[in-house]
């Protein structure tokens, strides 16, 4: 079987196709256009193809797949740990993802199922809509700190009325300016409010979400996310390699007598990290049920202080939530 390599972009993209014996066969570029790529690759037969993960590389594999190529779409990171060149071309890139895929020296990453990518998709969608409110929200208050006026804790639903008094009362001339901010505050608000109810709404649904939902600090979207982003807990062999693969454990530096244990690694996908996060504050503060892992986060705080506390009990809630899916069991919030 011959191999290719694309290197993926936007606009156009490099793709090149060698044979069993690394001899070159052809090397172009062309259109990231479905009818493009599909011309590139056809004359040498089914051809194992590999494409880096990126936002277009599901939509690519689906394409050749179609045309009846294998394709394996692998981890952008290590493959640069096994390609090491001083020089970067497109037509490079897509040339070193041949060799890969002829000697198989890649790590393949897994394909989500098409449900689990829509609903990726919405979460994706709540998360940026809920940055926006919050970029917008730290530029008004800016603004109106120029001026010496203070917004003050306040809530989001509560936060468009409170600027609006505040301008009204002590600077009417900045209406002007800040109503455009406000609107897009109130639009992004709003928008997060609605895909948060169709989240919660699906995972009502779902009795697999429902049952880790037992587990304190675990509401609908951390749920909905972690069952979206592992989408198969079988890939993984363990339930400490869940931990790992959100990038929840300290990285390591050992050589000889020297071993190093520093921060977490922040590795993997950031949304669902960042909930697990969350989750294990409201577990810690706002969560009145006793349970064994309150009590050891709450033991850790007071050691090591509550920011460090949070990471250990999401690292936690991450193995636990694993657990309890593949053994399908329910929480029992004291040991035995």
């Amino acid at each position: 079987m011959n191999d290719c390599g694309i290197d993926l972009a936007s606009e156009t993209s490099a793709v090149c196709l060698i044979n069993e014996q690394g001899t070159l066969l052809r090397e172009q570029m062309v259109a990231t256009e479905a009818r493009e790529l599909g011309e590139a690759l056809t004359g040498l037969g089914r051809l194992r193809c590999v494409v880096e993960a990126a936002p277009l590389a599901e939509w690519v594999a689906q394409l050749l797949e179609t045309h009846g190529h294998e394709v394996i779409i692998i981890d952008p990171r290590r493959a640069k740990a096994v390609i090491q060149t001083k020089n970067k071309t497109d037509k490079l890139d897509a040339r070193n993802l041949a060799k890969l895929a002829q000697v198989g020296w890649y790590t393949a990453v897994h394909r989500k199922t098409p449900a689990a990518r829509l609903q990726r998709t919405h979460l994706q969608a709540r998360n940026g809509l809920v940055e926006t409110a919050k970029a917008q929200a730290a530029r008004m208050r800016g603004l109106l700190r120029a001026h010496g006026v203070k917004v003050g804790a306040v809530s989001a639903g509560q936060f468009v009325p409170t600027v609006q008094a505040l301008v009204a009362e002590h600077v009417p001339a900045l209406a002007t300016a800040l109503e455009p901010l406000l609107l897009i505050y109130r639009q992004a608000h709003e928008g997060a409010k609605t895909l948060a109810r169709h989240v919660t709404t699906q995972v009502q649904q779902d009795p697999l979400c429902q049952r880790l939902m037992q587990v304190p600090g675990v509401g609908p979207l951390v749920a909905g996310t972690y069952v979206a982003t592992l989408d198969d807990p079988t890939r993984f062999r363990t339930s400490t390699q869940v931990a790992a693969y959100l990038g929840l454990v300290p990285r390591v530096h050992q050589s000889g007598a020297a071993n190093y244990h520093g921060r977490i690694s922040k590795e993997g996908d950031k949304l669902l990290r960042w909930l697990l996060v969350e989750a294990a504050h409201v577990l810690l503060t706002r969560t009145k049920r006793s349970c064994a892992l309150k009590r050891w986060g709450l033991k850790l705080a007071k050691k090591r202080g509550q920011g460090k506390a949070n990471v250990a009990v999401a690292r936690k809630l991450a193995i636990l939530l694993h657990r309890l899916w593949v053994t399908d069991a329910a929480y029992m919030p004291e040991p035995g």
